[in-house]
């Protein structure tokens, strides 16, 4: 299962629309055309090729074609979740055990 980015064309008819979201459901959404779901890596060429659909962008894939007619809030969601596709957070003492130097153990309890 992958993480993708549904975009779906301002045009889309609800038949089309309830199509692509049978396909891919949605976890996240900021609107009724702009949604994060999780599809099989197979099932994301084919969820592409739906009628109405604009773009479906996966982890691999980070442009979004700026003629989808996305309106500001969209805009901020699909930036947002872009942003985040690169983050890999580290952490002073990740791997280590709980007491290992320069890590402190817990208070006592009391």
């Amino acid at each position: 299962m992958v993480e993708v980015l549904v975009i779906l064309q301002l045009s889309i008819s609800a038949a089309e629309r309830d199509a692509v979201m049978r396909a891919a459901p949605p976890t996240q959404s900021i609107s009724n055309r702009v949604y994060v779901s999780t599809a099989d890596a197979s099932a994301v060429p084919r969820i592409a090729s739906m009628h109405g659909v604009a773009s479906v962008l996966t982890h691999a894939e980070s442009s979004v074609k700026q003629s989808n007619g996305l309106d500001d809030t969209e805009a901020l969601f699909v930036d947002a979740w872009m942003s985040r596709l690169g983050q890999v957070k580290t952490r002073r003492g990740d791997q280590l055990d709980w007491d290992t130097p320069p890590m402190q153990p817990p208070d006592p309890k009391r």
